[in-house]
């Protein structure tokens, strides 16, 4: 399946996403993709990085469904972090006989660009999520503008791995997960964190989609346009599969 991947620094003093992707996953043709946008530091996506398709893999091959793997593999690798400060957002994929698993905590995304539409396999985990606000607030965690707050600092993401200072306050690791069986109308699986869907919506990507002959152009325009264009401030990783090949 064609893959196409970009990470960019951008203007930030540091570079904190990290990224994997395999498509021989397993040695059985499955593909698996993920990206870890981190904050206070790069230890936490770089271990995410690491671990995650390892305790993955190792759950499925001990017959766990992919949901099931996803929600322990993030919860393992974010109590493998339980003696650092630092976080990261995650958004993983897992395709197996034309279905895409999904998986993410925090506000990195996946989507299914088709020919007459655009499908978001994700929810955002921050305080304009109703419920996640709810939850947030039922575990006596306190909303400070866009924030999470644990007294000293905040978080916008209200589900991330590691954080360890914002368990208190009901941050937590547990992913939402979905699936979504591929249709021939499917064109492209693109996953991206925040520093790509705070600056262009999904249906601005789906156009750019539509005018752009091949993925890796495709991420290479995603990239100028919101770099240079619209001038985005955060690291910038994307990684795109090309769908029905």
């Amino acid at each position: 399946m064609d893959t196409s991947v970009i990470s960019e620094k951008g203007i930030r003093n540091t570079m904190e996403d990290a990224h994997f992707v395999d498509t021989d996953f397993g040695g059985r043709q499955w593909i698996f993709c993920g990206i870890y946008d981190g904050h206070g530091g790069q230890f936490a996506s770089g271990y995410a990085a690491e671990n995650m398709h390892r305790v993955f893999l190792d759950n499925l091959l001990h017959g766990a469904t992919p949901q099931q793997a996803f929600i322990d593999s993030y919860e393992k690798i974010s109590a493998g972090l339980s003696e650092q400060t630092s976080g990261t957002t995650a958004v993983n994929i897992f395709i197996k006989n034309g279905i895409i698993y999904t998986a993410n905590a925090g506000d990195a995304r996946a989507i299914v660009i088709g020919k007459n539409q655009v499908i978001q396999l994700t929810i955002d985990h921050r305080v304009g999520n109703t419920e996640e606000r709810q939850r947030i607030e039922n575990s006596g965690g306190r909303i400070v503008y866009s924030y999470v707050s644990n007294g000293a600092g905040g978080l916008m993401p209200t589900r991330t791995i590691g954080d360890q200072p914002f368990k208190s306050v009901g941050v937590i690791a547990t992913p939402s997960v979905g699936e979504h069986r591929i249709s021939p109308d499917d064109s492209v699986l693109l996953i991206g964190c925040d520093g790509l869907f705070d600056v262009m919506s999904n249906e601005e990507i789906a156009d750019f989609a539509s005018r752009t002959v091949n993925i890796s152009s495709l991420l290479e325009n995603l990239k100028r346009e919101v770099l240079v264009n619209r001038s985005g401030t955060d690291n910038l990783t994307i990684i795109a599969l090309k769908l029905n090949e």
